[in-house]
C-alpha cells in the first residue's frame, strides 16, 4: 500500500482550517467530555481520537511544547509512560 486512505474522513479533514495556533491550546482542557479528554495530570494529558484508524487509540502529549522528543524531561517522560500504562 503506497497511501493510507480512508474517504469517510473527507469532510472533516477539508474542514479543517489551517491555522498556526496548536491544535491542543485551542481545546478547553476543562471541559473533558466535550474535548474528549480521557485523563489530565500534571505534565501530560491523554485524550480519545475522534477518527481512530484502530480500536482503543488514544493520544498522550505533554502540555509543554518543545520541538523534538529529545528535550522532554524525566519527570514528563515518566509521567506519560505511567498514562499510557
Amino acid at each position: 500500500m503506497d497511501r493510507l486512505w480512508a474517504p469517510w474522513r473527507i469532510k472533516y479533514i477539508q474542514a479543517i482550517k489551517k491555522e498556526k495556533k496548536c491544535i491542543f491550546c485551542k481545546k478547553n482542557i476543562k471541559k473533558l467530555k466535550a474535548n474528549f479528554i480521557v485523563k489530565k495530570k500534571k505534565y501530560c494529558f491523554s485524550m480519545l481520537n475522534i477518527y481512530p484508524y484502530n480500536n482503543g487509540h488514544l493520544l498522550v502529549a505533554p502540555y509543554r511544547h518543545i520541538s523534538d522528543f529529545a528535550l522532554i524531561t524525566n519527570e514528563e517522560i515518566l509521567e506519560m509512560n505511567d498514562v499510557i500504562k
